[in-house]
């Protein structure tokens, strides 16, 4: 690093050892095991909110496609 930031010395590239495959593995579990035990249990609540949105979704796409359909029956394209 440049002399004139002597303090930035420490965040600098450090050549970081090369983890073994058992390494990593043992790191991808304590990951795992640490994302379950955050996680918890949706509620009810939690249901019907998501329920809600992937209802309003599909009726949203339904009706696009509705539209979509209903534009090109009556709007010939590419016939001669």
């Amino acid at each position: 690093m440049s002399k004139r930031y002597p303090k930035y010395e420490k965040y600098g590239r450090e050549k970081k050892k090369k983890k073994t495959f058992y390494e990593k593995v043992v790191d991808l579990f304590r990951g795992m095991k640490r994302v379950i035990k955050t996680a918890n249990k949706p509620g009810r609540e939690d249901y019907l909110t998501v329920f809600k949105i992937v209802v309003i979704g599909m009726l949203i796409l339904g009706g696009i496609s509705y539209v979509i359909q209903l534009i090109l029956s009556v709007v010939p394209i590419g016939t001669t």
